[in-house]
């Protein structure tokens, strides 16, 4: 089975002057459609910087992602806006949620605007840990 969402050895590099630090290093897994993933890690693990890529709010270094089989690491442009209008949706932790609902309405009120949405009650999990930095 094809994965929804794939990351094939993706790696983000910041640089700062002559400093380079690595916040994500060749990182690969699969995420079935259907599927909720949780992303767990030590801060300065790169989740964050995972989840932008996904999300299309950052570029990677290297590698690819695949959502739906397409290859979005080089998306830009209206390419880039229709894939966050469509494709992907955020549920911030801490802001942008509208403060009378509820997490499940919060997360409900995105689906009534998706074309396409789930139920977001009928879906299977699975847990991704990032590796600690040595």
């Amino acid at each position: 089975m094809e994965h929804y969402v794939e990351f094939q050895n993706v790696s983000k590099t910041y640089t700062m002057g002559e400093v380079k630090i690595d916040a994500l290093k060749d990182v690969s897994f699969g995420i079935n459609k259907g599927e909720i993933c949780v992303i767990v890690g030590p801060s300065g693990a790169g989740k964050t910087t995972l989840l932008n890529i996904l999300g299309g709010m950052d570029t990677l270094t290297s590698g690819n992602v695949f959502i739906d089989g397409k290859d979005i690491s080089g998306c830009k442009g209206r390419a880039l806006t229709e894939y966050r209008r469509y494709d992907v949706g955020f549920v911030f932790q801490f802001y942008n949620l509208i403060q009378n609902l509820t997490a499940l309405e919060n997360v409900e009120m995105a689906a009534q605007l998706s074309k396409n949405a789930r139920d977001p009650m009928a879906v299977s999990y699975t847990h991704l840990t990032l590796p600690t930095k040595a």
